[in-house]
């Protein structure tokens, strides 16, 4: 709040004094700005030795400002009595004895000690008046400040101040109006103090601090600016930058201008380092974050250090020390875990390259997908079951993640196709399922085949209307699929397949791409094995001979189709291929 407009204060405390005067007023208007400018460690040394020079009550008062303003009640108390004592007359160390009441919620006691400094003084020395309003304007809790009371003290005030010079009357009505969330008046007095001394940072930076509680935080950045034009040195303009920029999703400015307000102020406060810390973290500076992270090792016991530490060094792939910070912190500060917390250790877990590693992943995973709200981890769950080969809970989760999602992907599709077939193979043999007799097994396959039917045309669907392409595979599975969910000869005589074996051979053969065209070789001749024994069911001989031949035309080698073409021998059934996953195509935007 004190600024460099203090001439009439400095007048009042330095009248009658020796020469070296105006080199000690001048020390206090340089500390004073200190205390503004958050330079609290530069403000106390200047003011502590100016006060053990020259124990003065006014330099009492001074050194107790200093400690109320940097957070150090009791030493405040003790300076403000001494000052008290060496001048009784002198009021403003009872203002300061008040500023400490109420810091500590005692809001009678300051209101007694601010109403008899101003009798005493017969309501006529503007300073007094000046430094009362300030106390009742310096914290934000609604026990520790009277802004109607710090209004009534600045209106007698500024009834004194006839040639209207005095910017800090403006500025701490200002500060009254903010406390009183009144914003229209608030912007008036800044806009005043700046009218009296256009250059002062001050005024610009509690506009903007206006702005930011407004949350219109671009208007907020434009008076941060005007801040730093008229004083790069005034501090508390970069943290409320940074957190102006932060909100506007900036994070990499944000951290540099709170580095700038760490460097600025000189503080060693590891709240203020936290901060850092957590900007770095969102910029992706994990590193520079575990930095300013190791700095506050002993100074302060916040279990969130323990989070951070966990999320930085999961991104940085330490992934043993992020599972020992995330696993402290949740112990520690259960009540804080949020999905985060279990994202982010069992993407550690996964990492670690061991089957216990393995499982706690998904453990982890599974407790933060439903509370998360940025990524749909269920698609996660589901590629690591689908790469650890446990297809049936793989189908589950990319069920779930369609599900979850407003807008599936191409791929959730395809491997919810992908899931459902390989596993529609292992139903009855999958160890790790309960066992089944031969019925239910039966049904089960063709669950399993069918669900694969259906994913693999919503897959066909969404590529088209997506990316306005054909995915001839996803014809072709849905084909292989609907074969597999019966018996082979129900399959023959109903020829559910067929269509869909006949949509993939018209793309695959249609296809203008020459490495595309070469890698459904393989595709085509089961395509084509399927309709020659189809039509060999309908007593279409020649029919099946036309798509045997088209299979000698790929593969000249082919002994099935020879013994086939032999003979009136019938037709063996499709060779079943091994289950294997088309090439992926590169995955759409939801």
């Amino acid at each position: 709040m004190m600024n460099n407009q203090k001439q009439s204060l400095m007048t009042i405390l330095f009248v009658g004094a020796t020469m070296t005067a105006p080199l000690m007023a001048q020390d206090v208007q340089t500390a004073l700005k200190d205390v503004e400018a958050e330079r609290y460690n530069k403000a106390g040394q200047a003011l502590t030795q100016l006060a053990t020079t020259s124990p003065t009550a006014d330099n009492q008062f001074y050194l107790g400002y200093y400690y109320l303003r940097s957070g150090q009640l009791d030493k405040a108390k003790t300076t403000f009595e001494k000052g008290a004592t060496a001048d009784p007359k002198n009021q403003l160390n009872n203002i300061g004895l008040a500023g400490v009441a109420l810091a500590k919620n005692d809001g009678a006691t300051a209101k007694s000690l601010i109403d008899n400094a101003v009798a005493q003084t017969k309501s006529k020395n503007q300073d007094v008046l000046v430094r009362g309003a300030e106390m009742y304007t310096l914290s934000d809790q609604p026990k520790q400040n009277d802004p109607a009371a710090a209004l009534s003290l600045l209106t007698i005030a500024d009834e004194k101040d006839k040639k209207n010079e005095n910017a800090e009357i403006e500025m701490i009505m200002g500060d009254a109006y903010f406390l009183k969330n009144d914003g229209g008046n608030a912007i008036t007095k800044y806009e005043n103090a700046l009218a009296i001394n256009p250059n002062l940072a001050e005024a610009n930076f509690k506009i903007g601090r206006l702005y930011l509680r407004g949350k219109n935080y671009l208007k907020a950045q434009e008076f941060f600016k005007l801040a730093i034009q008229n004083d790069p040195e005034f501090a508390p303009t970069y943290r409320a930058y940074a957190d102006a920029l932060a909100n506007s999703r900036a994070y990499k400015a944000a951290a540099q201008n709170y580095e700038l307000y760490v460097q600025k102020s000189g503080t060693t406060d590891p709240e203020m380092l936290l901060d850092v810390a957590r900007y770095k973290f969102l910029a992706q500076d994990y590193q520079g974050a575990i930095t300013y992270l190791d700095q506050l090792k002993g100074k302060i016991n916040n279990p969130i250090i323990d989070r951070m530490y966990g999320w930085a060094y999961s991104a940085l792939g330490k992934n043993s020390e992020s599972v020992e910070s995330l696993n402290r912190f949740i112990s520690t500060a259960p009540q804080k875990v949020m999905s985060d917390d279990y994202k982010y250790l069992g993407r550690a877990y996964a990492q670690l390259g061991n089957p216990q590693g393995d499982s706690l992943s998904i453990v982890n995973l599974e407790k933060a997908a439903p509370m998360d709200t940025t990524e749909n981890l269920y698609r996660e769950i589901a590629k690591k079951y689908y790469e650890s080969k446990r297809y049936d809970k793989a189908a589950d989760y990319y069920a779930k993640t369609i599900k979850n999602d407003k807008k599936p992907l191409n791929n959730d599709f395809l491997f919810s196709g992908l899931a459902n077939y390989q596993y529609g193979f292992r139903v009855g043999r999958d160890t790790t399922a309960a066992p089944m007799d031969t019925a239910q097994i039966r049904q089960a396959k063709q669950m399993y085949f069918m669900r694969a039917d259906s994913a693999f045309g919503q897959m066909a669907q969404q590529v088209e209307k997506t990316a306005g392409e054909t995915y001839p595979l996803a014809y072709y599975y849905r084909g292989q699929a609907t074969y597999y969910a019966y018996p082979s000869a129900v399959s023959l005589s109903t020829g559910a397949a067929v269509p869909y074996y006949e949509k993939f051979i018209e793309l695959a053969t249609a296809e203008t791409d020459a490495a595309k065209k070469q890698s459904y070789q393989k595709n085509l001749i089961t395509a084509y094995k399927f309709l020659a024994s189809y039509n060999l069911a309908k007593k279409d001989d020649a029919k099946a001979k036309e798509y045997f031949n088209k299979v000698l035309e790929i593969d000249p080698n082919d002994a099935d189709v020879k013994r086939a073409l032999e003979g009136p021998k019938a037709a063996p059934a499709p060779v079943k291929p091994t289950p294997k996953a088309p090439v992926k195509k590169k995955e759409a935007g939801k």
